[in-house]
């Protein structure tokens, strides 16, 4: 008889400390995976400030530079890429244009650079379809606008901003602000908006009389 008594009460104690190394592995999985897609979040976020972006393209034309003037010069057109490289993943066929005023100049070998992912295919970077790229213009320590909207994002809506490598053609042309467009996108995830009118100015550099 306590043998059997023996036995029951061994076998409570197996089961009780079987559940417990349960729950202990529960908890170090559950552990282990928050960490883990908290870390790819971050990986995965364009705008991540903790990390460089790396952004390349590729024209076929070798005179790629000249056909961009050309567009900024003319009616603001778009020069195709044959393919994007962000992070290592490929997107083909994207439209690239310099952008800015005074910011642009054709001498300059780094000029901003505004690429449309979806003008000739229904593609996205996570959920992304417009880069903006500034050459950090008049900014010797290339960290004004970054650090601008850092701060400003504790008081006000306002876009998220980074820093890109950007290479063309293989050649490193240098580093860019990378700065989220101000889009009916973001108006709908600041603003709960996208319908109404969206009003975008150009400021004139040079006016006339």
């Amino acid at each position: 008889m306590k043998l059997f008594t023996s036995l029951r009460g061994l076998k409570k104690m197996l089961k009780h400390q079987e559940a417990t190394e349960a729950r202990s592995n529960l908890i170090v999985l559950t552990v282990i995976l928050t960490i883990f897609f908290v870390t790819q979040s971050k990986a995965q976020n364009f705008y991540n400030k903790d990390s460089i972006q790396t952004i390349e393209l590729q024209f076929s034309e070798a005179d790629w530079d000249t056909k961009l003037d050309t567009a900024k010069l003319g009616r603001e057109g778009v020069l195709m890429a044959a393919w994007i490289r962000i992070n290592g993943v490929q997107l083909d066929s994207v439209a690239v244009k310099y952008k800015g005023n005074s910011s642009f100049d054709r001498s300059y070998k780094k000029n901003p650079l505004n690429i449309d992912l979806d003008t000739y295919k229904n593609q996205n970077f996570q959920g992304l379809s417009s880069i903006k790229l500034s050459n950090c213009y008049a900014d010797p320590s290339m960290i004004r606008e970054v650090l601008a909207y850092d701060i400003l994002a504790n008081y006000m809506d306002c876009p998220r901003a980074n820093f890109a490598k950007v290479y063309i053609n293989g050649n490193y042309i240098g580093l860019y602000s990378n700065t989220e467009s101000i889009n009916k996108k973001f108006c709908a995830e600041h603003f709960n908006s996208s319908g109404n009118t969206f009003v975008k100015c150009n400021p004139i550099v040079k006016p006339g009389p």
